[in-house]
């Protein structure tokens, strides 16, 4: 075998390589006979037709299996000895094929490109000081409390979170319109449910009045017909209750398979520091990647983004079926190919700091960060034998430790910005993950 490198500059590589015609006819002749013994031809024998007669019937095929070995072999050989590390699979196109002659093809490919990380000592990264405070537990237990509200009849006039049930129906310059009209509504004031104004309107209205309430539909409302229009509700308030929270009691703690309110509180502020701490990393990292993109431009490898965006295509096509969509539009890969782009290009950019800094899984993180998922489950000690007996998760999560790693790495070098805020402003709405399920 003989390789001829070209390179066409930038990543790109060309293989021309020549492997002699008595290597490749060698390689048939014996699959030939081989294939011989075990042929059944028509007016033969089992295995006992000649040679010529199999070649005439599985020649072409067999020449196209050992090409197959042929390249397989002669490209990893080259590889090797011209010190190439391609990135993806190449595009391979015979130059010479004819039996009694040096079997010719051209490898096309791609390698890894070279570059040096810069810019680490621009990248600015704020972290955040929170933490959780009795008063953030305390709104916490109150989410708890309204998952189990119970609802009471009053006489007196509804007001904002009160729930209240109606009759309504809507009419447009004196017409009712479709999907206007319902029944024994339930609706709790100020949840925002409704359209600008219908709840406010039922403000201050006592259950067994009639009224109507004017209001306009929003510019941007989905139904184009009704968008921007004035509309009439005629409504008959039916019942108005408040709202009861039970006692955080340790009653109420059984609810979610604790026994006391001390233990409920401990699980509850237990979960709300998990959610917090991924949280913070996530935004940090979130930082970090931002900086290591904006200062480095690296050539890509169009086949790991081909690769890459057709990997994020079947995702998202998995992803629309457990959502129970049926009959899913086969995805144009070129929808996901920016998103592709970036990921690839980050992943040689940390590849590149894991080489330079020669970063090794850090096996104690992988240990804590494992405990660390499986102390959420009833059994933690099954969860985490399973992560260490299957190699594909824990693979995963030594990928993401060393990820962090990384992070870290880069953070250490990076101008950092320490700030404070509260536990609410940092959460916001991703707090509610953090409450227990009855």
């Amino acid at each position: 075998m003989s390789a001829q490198l070209e390179v066409q500059g930038g990543i790109k590589r060309i293989l021309t390589i020549t492997v002699p015609s008595k290597e490749v006819d060698a390689l048939v002749d014996k699959r030939l006979n081989e294939v011989s013994k075990q042929a059944r031809l028509p007016g033969f024998r089992p295995g006992k037709a000649p040679v010529g007669a199999v070649k005439q019937q599985f020649g072409a095929s067999i020449r196209g299996e050992i090409l197959g070995q042929a390249i397989e072999k002669s490209y990893s050989e080259a590889l090797v000895a011209n010190e190439l590390k391609p990135a993806g699979y190449p595009k391979i196109d015979f130059v010479q094929n004819e039996a009694g002659k040096d079997f010719i093809f051209r490898a096309e490919l791609e390698v890894f490109p070279e570059f040096k990380v810069k810019g680490l000592d621009k990248i600015e990264v704020t972290k955040l000081n929170v933490a959780v405070t009795d008063k953030d537990l305390d709104k916490m237990l109150v989410s708890l409390q309204k998952q189990h509200t119970t609802w009471e009849k009053v006489e007196r006039a509804a007001k904002n979170e009160d729930r209240v049930i109606i009759d309504f129906e809507g009419f447009i310059d004196g017409k009712a319109f479709e999907g206007g009209k319902s029944e024994d509504f339930r609706l709790v004031l100020g949840s925002n449910t409704m359209i600008p104004g219908f709840e406010s309107g039922i403000v201050g209205k006592k259950a067994g009045t009639e009224f109507d309430i004017t209001v306009t539909f929003p510019a941007e409302y989905q139904a184009p017909a009704l968008a921007g229009k004035e509309s009439i509700f005629k409504i008959n308030l039916k019942e108005v209750a408040e709202a009861k929270l039970p006692d955080v009691t340790d009653e109420f703690a059984k609810l979610f398979q604790v026994d006391t309110v001390e233990a409920l509180k401990n699980e509850v502020k237990g979960n709300m520091e998990r959610e917090l701490e991924f949280n913070l990393k996530g935004r940090v990292k979130e930082q970090v990647i931002e900086g290591l993109l904006k200062n480095n431009t690296v050539e890509l490898p169009q086949s790991l983004v081909q690769e890459e965006a057709k990997r994020l295509s079947a995702q998202a096509a998995e992803r629309m079926k457990s959502w129970g969509q049926q009959n899913i539009p086969e995805m144009p890969v070129e929808i996901f190919t920016a998103e592709a782009e970036k990921r690839v290009a980050l992943g040689l950019i940390m590849n590149q700091i894991i080489r330079a800094e020669n970063l090794q899984v850090d096996q104690d993180r992988v240990k804590a960060m494992i405990e660390k998922m499986a102390s959420v489950y009833e059994n933690p000690e099954e969860i985490v034998k399973f992560f260490y007996q299957n190699k594909a998760k824990l693979a995963e999560i030594e990928q993401l430790v060393l990820e962090e790693q990384v992070v870290d790495k880069v953070v250490g070098l990076s101008k950092v910005v320490e700030k404070t805020e509260s536990f609410d402003e940092v959460m916001k709405n991703q707090a509610a993950s953090a409450l227990p399920q009855a």
